[in-house]
C-alpha cells in the first residue's frame, strides 16, 4: 500500500557515478586490459588501486560478518550472490570517491593541515593494527593508507562545501510523521501471472458493505485493533509515516484525525478503509524526518554541481584485477575497521 520514498542516507551511497553498470555519470565505462595488475580503475587519468580497493574491502567483509555470521556470501540477492552484490556496491562508492577528489581539484578545495593530520593519525592507527599477512594481502605501506584516508576524507570535504549554504527551511508540520492503525478491505484481486484484476461492480459492492458493517461494529464499541486482527485484509495494521508516503486519499483523512479518532469509510483505488489515529505527532521520528528532508534537500543541490562534472570523464575498469578479489581470500584478514578509524 505504501508508496515508498526512496530518501538519501549518505552522499557517498547516493550520487549518480555508475560503474556496476559500465558507465560513470552518462559515460560508458572503458573494460580495459590496458591497466596494471596494481590498478582497478582510471578516471580521467587519476587511478585508485587494487590495494587502495582491499582496505574497504575487508572491512566491509568483517562488518557483515559480525552482524550475520560468515556463511551469508554464496546467498542470492536477487540474480547475484551476496558477495557480488557487496562488491558492486563498493565498487560505485570507490568510484566516487576518486571522482569527487577531481571534482576537489576543479574547485580548487584541498584539505587544511589539521585535516591532513587527522588523516594520517587514522592511517596510522589503522596500519598500525596490521600484522605482516595482512600487510602482505593487501600490499600496502603507511603511505598507502594515509593517501586513502586523505582520500576519503578529501571526498566529505568536497560535498560539505558545496552545501554548506543549503538550509532549507522545513517546518514541523512539512515533516510530521503519525501513528496509525488501520482496517482494510480490498477491491481487486491478483491472477496468476501477477496481474491486478479489479473487482466487478457487485464484488465492489460487496466490499463496501462489508467495510461499512465493521465500521457499524466500531461505532458501537467494538475495539478497533482486535476488529482490524480479525477483519483487515492487509499484511499490516499499523503504519508509521510522513507526508507523501501513503496512497492520497488514505493519507489526506489520516493527517486530518487527532489522537484516538476513528475515521468514516476512506475509499481509494485499492480498496476502503476505516483509520484510527494512534499517535498524531510523534516526535521523534518527526525530527528525524525532518533531517532526512534537509540532506535530500542538499544531496539535490550537490548533484546539480556533481553530475555534470561527471559527464565530462572518461573512465577505464580493471574487470580481470576486480573478479580476483574473492572474500575467501581474506578469511584470515581480520583489520580494524577502516571508516571507525577515521571517525573515533
Amino acid at each position: 500500500m505504501k508508496k515508498r520514498i526512496v530518501r538519501a542516507a549518505a552522499i557517498l551511497m547516493s550520487m549518480a557515478v555508475m560503474v556496476t553498470g559500465c558507465r560513470v555519470g552518462g559515460k560508458n565505462i572503458r573494460i580495459t586490459t590496458g591497466l596494471s595488475d596494481s590498478d582497478l580503475f582510471k578516471i580521467d587519468g587519476s587511478k585508485f588501486s587494487v590495494s587502495e580497493a582491499k582496505m574497504y574491502l575487508t572491512t566491509e567483509k568483517n562488518v557483515y560478518e559480525e552482524s550475520f555470521g560468515s556463511d551469508l556470501w554464496d546467498k542470492n540477492v536477487g540474480d547475484v550472490t551476496f558477495e557480488e552484490y557487496v562488491k558492486e556496491n563498493l565498487k560505485d562508492r570507490l568510484a566516487q570517491i576518486k571522482t569527487l577528489n577531481l571534482l576537489a581539484k576543479n574547485k580548487k578545495i584541498r584539505l587544511s593541515d589539521d585535516e591532513t593530520t587527522k588523516a594520517h593519525s587514522a592511517a596510522e592507527k589503522y596500519f598500525s593494527g596490521l600484522n605482516d599477512e595482512e600487510k602482505d594481502y593487501m600490499k600496502i605501506e603507511l603511505s598507502d593508507v594515509e593517501s586513502a584516508y586523505e582520500s576519503y576524507l578529501l571526498a566529505e570535504k568536497v560535498y560539505d562545501e558545496i552545501v554548506k549554504d543549503v538550509n532549507p527551511e522545513i517546518s514541523d508540520a512539512d515533516a510530521k510523521v503519525i501513528k496509525v492503525a488501520s482496517i482494510y478491505i480490498k477491491t481487486f484481486t491478483v491472477d496468476e501471472n501477477g496481474n491486478r484484476v479489479d473487482y466487478t461492480g457487485e464484488e465492489k459492492e460487496n466490499a463496501k458493505n462489508k467495510i461499512n458493517d465493521i465500521l457499524k461494529q466500531i461505532k458501537e464499541g467494538s475495539d478497533f485493533i482486535s476488529v482490524a486482527e480479525d477483519k483487515t485484509e492487509a499484511d499490516e495494521i499499523e503504519y508509521t509515516f510522513g507526508k507523501g508516503e501513503m496512497l492520497q486519499e488514505f493519507e489526506d483523512t489520516a493527517f486530518a484525525l487527532k489522537t484516538d479518532e476513528v475515521s468514516e469509510v476512506v475509499e481509494t483505488e485499492d480498496g476502503y478503509f476505516i483509520i484510527k489515529c494512534i499517535n498524531d505527532y510523534l516526535e521523534e521520528e518527526t525530527q528525524k524526518n525532518k533531517e532526512e528532508m534537509i540532506l535530500e534537500a542538499k544531496n539535490k543541490a550537490f548533484l546539480e554541481v556533481y553530475e555534470p562534472f561527471v559527464d565530462t570523464l572518461s573512465s577505464e575498469f580493471n574487470a580481470k584485477a576486480w573478479e580476483k578479489i574473492k572474500f575467501s581470500d581474506m578469511n584470515d584478514v581480520k583489520v580494524a575497521n577502516f571508516y571507525q578509524c577515521i571517525e573515533e
